[in-house]
């Protein structure tokens, strides 16, 4: 396994919001899923691997592997609106936290001896498009290597940069075709998530039941379940008149 980019190491605090759906459906089944970047908003993602390659002999052609790298999206931001505005479109989302180590490591049980090439986790950098071209130019200058094929997919557009992102990657070794595109792994999420938050637009008489429900099913102490406190409405604002 391999950590990638800047500022960041395996104690590193990183968050995600789920769909209270998905949220539920990760401990009932006890699978985690990364996904085709395709699958991903963002018309450029994946672009580097889905480029036009140019050889060093002047032959074209296309990487044939550009459908077998994963991806799941974290963040570093530890209250966005924006993000409770992107992810949370119904208001009800749950926000997750875990480590960068804890979740890297998770995935790398379950590739054991291959994890080194395959499992990977880093800190996206966010480029002007002009530097994001030089970017894919030049990222295998040194080889086509698991590594830098992970390194491909941590640059996006300035657009983007509100997202501040950590990216859990992973490369498919064996050719396989995973079904609609999805990844899944084996995930104990007792052993991975630490903290869940829950949008804070949902009304405080409705988020005690699920509360009870989320301590119920995950067997978490109360105090790991909170609500997020974003949109409290502020106290002790005075204004001075003259």
């Amino acid at each position: 396994m391999s950590i990638l980019g800047k500022r960041i190491g395996p104690e590193t605090k990183i968050y995600r919001i789920f769909p209270r759906d998905r949220f539920l459906q990760l401990f009932h089944e006890e699978q985690n899923a990364l996904v085709l970047p395709t699958m991903w908003d963002d018309p450029f993602e994946n672009a580097i691997l889905k480029a036009e390659v140019r050889t060093s002999n002047g032959a074209l052609g296309h990487f044939s592997f550009h459908s077998d790298v994963y991806g799941q999206c974290w963040t570093l931001e530890t209250a966005s609106d924006a993000m409770w505005q992107i992810y949370s479109r119904n208001s009800d989302a749950v926000r997750v936290r875990t480590t960068v180590g804890r979740l890297i490591e998770s995935l790398s049980a379950s590739q054991a001896d291959w994890a080194h090439v395959s499992c990977f986790i880093g800190r996206v950098e966010y480029m002007s498009e002009k530097r994001l071209r030089k970017f894919g130019s030049t990222v295998f200058k040194d080889g086509i290597t698991p590594n830098a094929v992970a390194r491909s997919l941590l640059a996006k557009r300035r657009a983007y940069k509100h997202e501040n992102e950590v990216r859990l990657i992973y490369f498919e070794r064996r050719n396989t075709a995973h079904p609609n595109g999805v990844f899944k792994y084996a995930l104990d999420p007792r052993s991975v998530i630490d903290q869940v938050m829950v949008d804070g637009r949902v009304p405080y008489n409705e988020f005690l039941p699920f509360k009870e429900e989320v301590i119920k099913l995950t067997g978490f102490p109360e105090k790991m379940v909170r609500r997020s406190l974003l949109y409290r409405p502020p106290k002790g604002f005075l204004v001075e008149l003259p």
